[in-house]
């Protein structure tokens, strides 16, 4: 069982060198400013300064016909390490930072379902572009 632990563990290590971008986790709720009493978005954080990586999984032409078109899909997930923040469906991720990508910085995402968890060297989030 210690080889299993330790390689996972290496493979944690590994991924970890490849979290170039940070994110912010959190929700939005409506809510009203105070001074102008108009509806504005109220971003409830769930986690900050995340390290991550935003990832394209796959971008695949469909070869099935909708509407008479052919799709293309893209997805995305955004990895976070083990342990680091643990979501549900429907929160928003946005990238405040980027070390391999400055044009990621203030894209926003948010996810589709739980990431995996288990023998995993990273939490994957998949996600959609909300912005």
């Amino acid at each position: 069982m210690s080889l299993v632990l330790n390689t996972l563990g290496l493979g944690r290590r590994l991924a970890a060198q490849r979290l170039t971008d940070v994110v912010t986790f959190y929700t939005v709720t409506r809510g009203e400013d105070p001074v102008t009493l108009q509806p504005v978005d109220i971003h409830n954080v769930i986690a900050e300064g995340v390290p991550a990586r935003v990832k394209i999984t796959s971008s695949s032409w469909s070869d099935k016909a909708i509407a008479g078109q052919l799709p293309a899909t893209i997805q995305r997930e955004v990895h976070v390490p083990v342990g680091s923040v643990n979501v549900g469906a429907s929160v928003f991720v946005t990238v405040t930072a980027s070390t391999a990508d400055p044009d990621m910085v203030g894209r926003v995402f948010r996810t589709g379902t739980r990431s995996g968890v288990g023998q995993v060297t990273v939490w994957r989030y998949p996600v959609e572009e909300a912005s």
